[in-house]
């Protein structure tokens, strides 16, 4: 029962793993159907009025705080900004290897700003998990074309975003309860993906949210999906270098989708890849 008490923040990460892997496919869905910035801007919005129910204590906040959320919101939304640039000059499979970099920006901040240990089990889980990501993107068909040092830069810049605001849920959680920053942090999201529409003078449709049911379920999976990460982050045993190892669980529910929903070709080296990438997870807890 102690094992399990101080390790049950991994079950919460997987659990957020695999409703992160699962979002992939419903995004894939949802597009068909809706705009990117439409789709973006209604689930967070849904997902916002989903926290409401919990939000009585995210008043009592202190100001500092709330504007600490706000900076880790901010630092979602330019991430955002920063892939939508990649995509536009790069293959999505592309895109993927210079994802990984993320792994790299997480441990670093894990390890230089939070002090956390690198150890050798550490470091041959997160080349695992590199390895076989970058070999089941490698296997599609990657084209370099239009890569200059603007999209290479745009590329690296979302991957650094998005570990900084990760890092910066492990430390807002030792200061605050996980309702009181999914709700600000929900809150945010939405004001900031409104006004990205409105400088853009983009139209949006309210039809959208009835015809395209595909957002409401991103919705639930994005705000049950964070409460778990955050209770994670909230566990003293913690630790966000071993996060960022579990999250690529998501591969594997990223390849089922694409498999069993999308019928993409390659599932056995796809698995593959995937059974690397969890030989990785395994070495780094589990050792």
């Amino acid at each position: 029962m102690t094992f399990l008490t101080n390790n049950l923040w991994i079950f919460f990460v997987i659990i957020y793993s695999l409703l992160k892997g699962s979002r992939e496919g419903m995004k894939k869905a949802a597009l068909k159907k809706s705009s990117s910035n439409e789709i973006l801007f209604f689930y967070t919005l849904i997902g916002f009025i989903f926290t409401l129910p919990f939000s009585k204590s995210a008043f009592s906040l202190p100001p500092e705080y709330i504007f600490y959320i706000f900076l880790k919101a901010s630092a979602c939304c330019t991430a955002w900004i920063f892939a939508f640039m990649a995509l536009k000059n790069m293959s999505v499979s592309l895109y993927g290897i210079m994802d990984l970099a993320r792994m790299v920006f997480s441990t670093m901040l894990g390890v230089f700003v939070l002090g956390e240990s690198f150890t050798l089990p550490k470091a041959i889980g997160v080349t695992l998990v590199i390895l076989g990501l970058f070999l089941a993107n490698l296997r599609k068909n990657t084209s370099s074309k239009g890569m200059t040092l603007p999209v290479l830069t745009a590329a690296l810049l979302n991957c650094f975003f998005n570990a900084v605001s990760g890092t910066m849920d492990k430390v807002l959680m030792q200061h605050m309860e996980s309702n009181q920053l999914q709700f600000w942090f929900m809150f945010f999201m939405t004001v900031i993906y409104g006004i990205v529409l409105l400088v853009r003078h983009e139209k949006i449709s309210v039809k959208t949210i009835k015809t395209n049911y595909w957002i409401p379920l991103l919705s639930i999976s994005l705000v049950v999906g964070d409460r778990f990460l955050f209770e994670a982050n909230a566990h003293p045993e913690s630790q966000v270098t071993l996060m960022t190892i579990i999250k690529q669980s998501s591969v594997f529910v990223t390849v089922l989708t694409g498999w069993l929903i999308f019928h993409e070709k390659n599932i056995l080296y796809k698995l593959m890849c995937a059974l690397i990438v969890l030989s990785g997870i395994l070495i780094a807890v589990l050792m």
